[in-house]
């Protein structure tokens, strides 16, 4: 797991429950290390062991937790990233179409890591919807969904998603239909989905 992400969520969960709780939850996941650094790389065992015992053991709820910790951890990205990455004509739309060209392949493209980041695919639909593929063998999907809402929160456009398959449901990908909520109501043809939409 990229150290931007556990360093993520130190930082979640010191902001979010104090640095006692993260004491505990480190200890109970059986984490030795204090702190994580944005430039290192960790097991993905050690999240996934912090995120067991905050869901096991202090009793969050799992998706909406992801999701949550999604939208945090975005704002990290976009402190560390933005002078580099983020064009200044872009708008929620195009970073979100925009992200596994740049920031992923950047990732995967440094030789001193093996991290790898989920796979996503984005298929333009005109100007106020973008369909985000999402593929990756952690199932993390709410934390995808959390960080496409941390986009809308960082342009200041609400979203509205809606997803279409699941990763979680035996489908072959995670497919999030994301439009600009401000533009809900144009012609643009917008591909059939499951679950029910939501604003954020």
């Amino acid at each position: 797991m990229h150290g931007v992400v556990m360093s993520g969520l130190q930082s979640f969960i010191r902001d979010q429950e104090g640095n006692d709780t993260w004491r505990e939850v480190r200890n109970r996941a059986g984490v030795d290390r204090t702190i994580y650094s944005r430039m290192e790389e960790y097991p993905d065992e050690e999240f996934l062991a912090i995120y067991g015992v905050l869901v096991d053991d202090f009793g969050m709820d799992g998706p909406a937790l992801q999701r949550e910790f999604g939208r945090y951890l975005f704002e990290s990205l976009a402190d560390l990233y933005e002078r580099v990455y983020f064009d200044d004509d872009w708008d929620a739309l195009d970073m979100i179409e925009n992200v596994e060209e740049t920031i992923h392949e950047s990732l995967r493209r440094r030789d001193d890591v093996t991290f790898t980041p989920p796979e996503l695919a984005t298929d333009r639909i005109g100007d106020h919807r973008v369909v985000v593929i999402y593929t990756s063998d952690r199932y993390l999907c709410e934390l995808a969904w959390g960080m496409i809402e941390g986009v809308g929160d960082y342009y200041g456009t609400p979203l509205e998603i809606d997803e279409a398959s699941c990763l979680k449901d035996g489908d072959e990908t995670c497919r999030l239909v994301v439009t600009d909520a401000t533009e809900v109501g144009s012609s643009e043809d917008v591909p059939e989905t499951d679950a029910a939409s939501q604003e954020v």
